[in-house]
Parts: structure tokens; sequence; C-alpha cells
């Protein structure tokens, strides 16, 4: 019986194998193989082509090989890993070929690039497109872009996600046969505008604000009395600067067939959005399909809690109908040095927190005995840690390390470290993160020439743990030329994917 070979695999399968691979892989080694993995490269038609991190040689050559009419998902970026390369990928690719083009991605992209690129396809193709125009880009009421937007959104897509830093998001004329079935927007969207939203995407169902300004000062709820609730919407996120509860009651009123609900901004610390019971007579009332409640509430304050007050807030989150009719569990916490107060659901859903050790903190939870501790962090992918502070906690405390990590998931971490590098502090990221994951890594670094020497050490240590990492972040005024060459020498022999040195 002869042995299967890779050489002699049905084209299916090969094709199998490619689904599973990113593009740099299957140019630069899969197609170099033999003559056979040649052709079958040059003719497989489902290339989801990812640009947002690759080199600059690799995005000619890819340019240069890959045929427009075989790929299916295209995701473009002028972030600072790779500016420029919407305008440049305008030039070297001819974007009217791809007909079977079903998913867009532009990262940063300008809006005379955006004229462009619309121009040249066929938008009503796609099924999802997403686009996050530039900051410094956003000049208000720019009306071309709001006739742009609009005429994308009549568009057959059924995911749309837009960012923008400018008014021009909240003149967009939404139509009434919308086939729009996700969408995110964000920034400073509007109550207003999120009403138009509800009222004319009858085949909306997920839908995602980021900074949404979740108040009624224009009187919009008053003057909207016909306005119809959003039957078919089951999920709603709320990410905000600042939430309030009369104004999330108003909003959510209109939305009464929800099944999952997430919420994370800043709150006051008398506002009724910090009370169990205000939230149980609510969704007993206008939420009775809500089966996922996720929300990470943050506030600053002046007073030094103590267990007891932390206990307070967490009491009315223990009732039956908390705990066992929807078993959602809750936990708040006091972070001393920085008077912050946190109260939110587990797992936590915030992707992005600032880390700091148990001893640092007060806190209190409904949560039983949990076995595995890192299924309340499964869902965050970026965290940021004084290391200087959590070690001399460890050391204060004579705090055992860990023995199992608790971020199993992270792909962005922020380092601070304030003079020389802290002891056994390595052994702790090692315990605490699974290293492996990292694309993201900053350092900001504050030290004097007395612990130069030990802090590149220890730098050099952890970028070959962390051998993973895409873009490397150095912060350091007084020493970044002299950081930066030791660095760049240590970081290009032990991270092989390192693409961007800041």
């Amino acid at each position: 019986m002869s042995s299967a070979s890779l050489y002699t695999l049905p084209i299916e399968l090969v094709y199998h194998i490619f689904d599973n691979l990113d593009v740099q892989t299957i140019f630069f080694s899969f197609r170099n193989v033999c003559k056979r993995f040649y052709t079958i490269v040059d003719i497989y038609n489902r290339y989801e082509l990812d640009l947002s991190s690759v080199s600059k040689s690799e995005f000619h050559r890819i340019c240069r090989i890959i045929r427009p009419e075989n790929v299916i998902s295209l995701i473009l970026s002028n972030n600072d890993m790779t500016p420029g390369q919407i305008c440049l990928f305008i030039s070297l690719f001819n974007i009217k070929q791809s007909v079977h083009l079903r998913a867009l991605t532009l990262i940063e992209i300008e809006k005379f690039e955006l004229n462009l690129l619309i121009e040249h396809i066929n938008i009503n193709s796609l099924n999802a497109l997403s686009i996050k125009i530039r900051k410094n880009n956003s000049k208000s009421n720019d009306k071309s872009m709001i006739s742009l937007l609009s005429n994308i959104v009549m568009a057959n897509l059924h995911k749309f996600d837009l960012s923008m830093w400018s008014q021009e998001i909240n003149n967009i004329v939404w139509p009434k046969q919308c086939t729009l079935q996700y969408l995110t927007l964000g920034h400073y969207v509007p109550l207003k505008q999120v009403c138009e939203i509800l009222r004319h995407l009858s085949h909306l169902r997920t839908l995602v604000l980021r900074n949404c300004i979740v108040n009624d000062t224009d009187g919009t709820m008053t003057s909207f009395s016909d306005i119809q609730t959003n039957t078919h919407l089951t999920s709603l996120t709320l990410k905000n600067r600042r939430l309030q509860m009369n104004e999330l009651e108003l909003l959510l009123s209109l939305t009464p067939s929800l099944v999952h609900l997430q919420l994370t901004g800043s709150v006051n610390l008398l506002d009724a959005i910090l009370d169990g019971s205000r939230w149980e007579e609510f969704i007993q009332i206008k939420l009775s399909s809500l089966e996922k409640f996720e929300f990470f509430f943050r506030t600053k304050t002046d007073i030094n809690h103590n267990p007891i007050d932390i206990e307070s807030w967490v009491s009315p989150f223990r009732t039956m109908f908390w705990l066992k009719h929807k078993s959602w569990f809750v936990t708040c916490n006091f972070i001393i040095k920085t008077a912050t107060l946190r109260l939110y659901s587990v797992p936590i859903c915030d992707p992005c927190i600032t880390y700091e050790s148990d001893f640092d903190k007060i806190v209190c939870t409904t949560c039983t005995a949990i076995e595995n501790d890192a299924l309340i962090m499964n869902n965050v992918r970026e965290v940021h840690l004084d290391l200087t502070l959590m070690m001399a906690s460890i050391t204060a405390q004579k705090i055992t390390l860990r023995s199992h990590h608790l971020f199993l998931k992270l792909t962005d971490l922020t380092l601070t470290i304030n003079g020389e590098w802290p002891a056994d502090s390595m052994e702790f990221l090692s315990n605490l993160i699974d290293l492996t994951n990292l694309i993201t890594l900053g350092l900001y670094v504050d030290f004097d020439h007395c612990s130069v020497s030990n802090t590149i050490n220890n730098i050099g240590y952890l970028l070959k743990q962390t051998y993973n990492v895409r873009s490397l972040t150095l912060s350091n005024s007084h020493y970044r030329s002299n950081l930066n060459g030791i660095v760049e020498t240590r970081s290009y022999s032990s991270m092989p994917m390192l693409e961007c040195l800041l």
C-alpha cells in the first residue's frame, strides 16, 4: 500500500490547507516547493489578504504575485507599522479586478483614499465593510463624505463598521430597506441618531456603539414620542466614556428583544447604574428576553473605601434573580493607590485593563470558588502593568508567585518600569502571562545610568520569551538612541516576527 504524500494530495485538500494558512506562508514557502504547488497557489481563489502588519518588501511581493480576482477578503492599514500603505496599494493593485471581494477592512484611511477605493470596487458585492478614518482627517460636515457614506449603507452590506471623529457620521441617511444586520459606529453618536437607526434598520440584529452620547438634552425621546421599538435587535454593546442610568433606560426601552447586552465605561459613584436592585427591576420589566448581561463600570472617588463599603455595592447582586435565575456573577474592587472603584460582571468583558496586585485592592464578589481563575480574564486582550509597583507589593507582602497563567489570550502588553529593573520580575511575567501569544509590546522605562546594563539584559531576556511580537515600542527619552540600537540587534535574532520598532 503506497503512503500518502503532500505532493499527491487532491487539490481540494490542498485548498483546505490553504484556508488555514496566511498569505506569506503560501506565497513565500509553499509556492516554491514544486511546479504543481506553484500552479495551485496561482489558481487558489479564496485568499484572505491581511496586509495590516506585513513588511514593505513582503507587501510589494504579494501585490506582484497575487491575482485580484482570487481575493475574497482584504485588510489595508495606514497605521504606524504600515504608513502610506493604502495609497501605495491603490497604485500597485488593480482593485477593479477584485470581482470576488466580499470583505474589506480599511484602517486609518484618508478620505480621498476612501473615495478612490469606493469608485473602483463593486460595493454591492461586499458582505462586510470596515472603515476607520484618520482622526486628523475628520473635517466636520463634508457633504461629499456624507453622500458617500449614505450610498454605502444603501448597498447590500450585512456588516458595517464605521469609525470617524467628525459630525458626518450623524448625517448619514439610513434607508428604510437597509439590509444591515451588524452595525458598529464610533465616535460620538448622539441618542437622536441611534433612534433613527433603530427606526429604519429593520433587519439589524447587532448594534455596537463606541462613545455614544447617551443623553436626552435635546428632547429626543419626547420629540420621537411616536418612535416604534425595534423588536429585531438582539445584541447591543455600548462602549462609552460616560454612562448614566436614566438615559440608558430610555434607550433600552426601545430594544425589548435584547438577548445580549454589554456596557463598558466611566460612571458617577452616585448614579443608579451601580445599583443591582435597579437593574433587576428594569430587566424583569423591559428586557425579559435578556440572557447575557456584561458590564464593566469604573469611577474615581475621593473617599477611602473600606471592605464594608465595597460589600454594600455587591450586596444587591446577591439575590435569587442574579445568582440562580440568571447565573450572573459580579465583582467589585477598590484600588487603594489610585482611588478607583470598579464594578464588573464575571468573566471580565472589557478587553483592555490595568492589572494590580490583589494586595493593593479591596475585593468583594458574588462568585463562588472558581477552580480556574483564568476564566475571569478570558476576554482580556490588552493589559497595562506597572512592573515596579507590582514587584514592590509582591516583595513587601511576601507573596508566592503564580504557578499557572492568568492571561492565556493576551496579545498586547504595556509595561512601566521606574528605576532598576525589578528582581524576579521575569519569572513573575512568565507565570502570569502566556508570553508566546503577544503581538504588541510596549516598554516605558525610566532609569538612571547605573541601571542601564541590567535593564538591557532583562529586556533582551523578555524579547526571547515574546518571539511572536510584531510591534515593539520603547520609551525612554534620555537613552532612546542607545536603547533602540541595542534592542534592535537582540530583537531581530530572537523575534523573527518583529516588523515594527517604535
